[in-house]
C-alpha cells in the first residue's frame, strides 16, 4: 500500500506526465465522439441508400409483372405465367382496389343509364419500418410512363390523348413506410360506322384478382399469373339524335368525375345507334 501512494504522488508531482496522460485521454475520447458522429450520420444515409435500392429492385418486379400481363392478355385466356419475386425487407400482397362508375348519357337528355364494377384490384408491395429518401411523405411518384397521369379512364380512340392503362406508383404513406401498387385504368375504345350510322363502344378492364380472400408473398417466392378468361359483363343499346357522352368516375357520389368520350352527332345524320359493351379481363394471383 506505501508503495502505491508513492507511485500516485510521483505520478501527480509530475505535471509533464499529467499532461501527457490527459492528451491521450482527450484524444480517446474525440476519437470516439467523432466515430459516433460519422455513424449517426452515415447509417441512417446507409438505411435510406439500402430501402431505395430495394424499391427500386421491387419496381423492376413490378414491371416485369406487367410484361407478363401484357404477354397473357396477347396469349389469349388460360395462358399462364410464373414469376421470382423477392420480399426485400417487405411483403406482397392483394389489395381491393378502386371501383370503376360509368355513365352513359346523350346531349338530349333521352337516354341515361350507369354501371358499377366494385373489384378493381392491386397487387401492392409493402415496407414498413425502414425510411426512404425517394420522395416526401404522402406524396407519389409514377414509375411507368410520365410524370403527370391525370386520367383514370382513358379514351384510347385518341392518340392525341393517349395514356397507357398501367397505373404502377410508388407513395409514401408515412415516414417509414414505402409502398408500391400495381393496378390498371379502364380503356375505351369507340368507332363510328357511317355506312349505317352506328356508334360502338367497348369498355375493357384489367381486373387483378386472388383465389380466396387472402394472399400474401413474405418471402422469397414465386408469384403464379392466370389469364382466366374475358368477360362481357354489361351492354345496352339507343337510337338517339344528339351528342352522345361517356363518364366515369373512382369516388363515390361520381364526384369528380371524367368525361372519357364526347362524341359529336355529324351534322349530316338525324339519329343514329349506340352499341355499348364493358368486357372484364380477369387475371388470377397465386402462390
Amino acid at each position: 500500500m506505501a508503495n502505491s501512494l508513492k507511485l500516485l504522488k510521483k505520478v501527480f508531482k509530475d505535471r509533464k506526465a499529467v499532461s501527457e496522460t490527459l492528451a491521450a485521454i482527450m484524444m480517446i475520447f474525440m476519437f470516439v465522439a467523432a466515430i459516433g458522429v460519422v455513424w449517426g450520420y452515415l447509417y441512417p444515409t446507409y438505411k435510406r441508400f439500402q430501402t431505395d435500392n430495394a424499391m427500386n429492385s421491387v419496381a423492376s418486379y413490378m414491371l416485369g409483372i406487367d410484361n407478363e400481363m401484357y404477354d397473357l392478355l396477347s396469349d389469349g385466356p388460360d395462358s399462364t405465367a410464373a414469376i421470382n419475386i423477392d420480399n426485400f425487407f417487405g411483403y406482397y400482397l392483394y389489395e381491393t382496389g378502386k371501383n370503376a362508375s360509368l355513365q352513359f348519357t346523350d346531349e338530349g337528355g333521352t337516354f341515361s343509364n350507369t354501371y358499377d364494377y366494385n373489384n378493381m384490384g392491386a397487387f401492392a408491395f409493402w415496407m414498413i419500418g425502414r425510411q426512404g429518401s425517394d420522395i416526401p411523405v404522402n406524396t407519389h411518384k409514377y414509375l411507368k410512363g410520365p410524370d403527370y397521369q391525370n386520367n383514370f379512364f382513358v379514351n384510347n380512340s385518341d392518340s392525341t390523348s393517349y395514356q397507357g392503362l398501367t397505373n404502377l406508383t410508388l407513395t409514401r404513406p408515412e415516414t417509414d413506410v414505402m409502398k408500391i401498387e400495381l393496378n390498371y385504368r379502364v380503356s375505351l375504345y369507340y368507332w363510328y360506322d357511317q355506312a349505317n350510322d352506328v356508334l360502338t363502344v367497348t369498355i375493357n378492364l384489367l381486373v387483378i384478382d386472388i383465389i380466396g380472400t387472402k394472399f400474401m408473398i413474405s418471402s422469397y417466392n414465386i408469384l403464379n399469373i392466370d389469364y382466366n378468361e374475358s368477360e362481357t359483363i354489361f351492354t345496352d343499346s339507343t337510337t338517339i339524335s344528339t351528342d352522345f357522352y361517356v363518364d366515369g368516375s373512382i369516388a363515390p357520389g361520381f364526384d369528380p368525375y371524367e368525361r372519357v368520350l364526347n362524341f359529336v352527332k355529324p351534322a349530316a345524320v338525324g339519329s343514329y345507334d349506340v352499341n355499348i359493351e364493358v368486357i372484364t379481363n380477369y387475371f388470377i394471383f397465386y402462390n
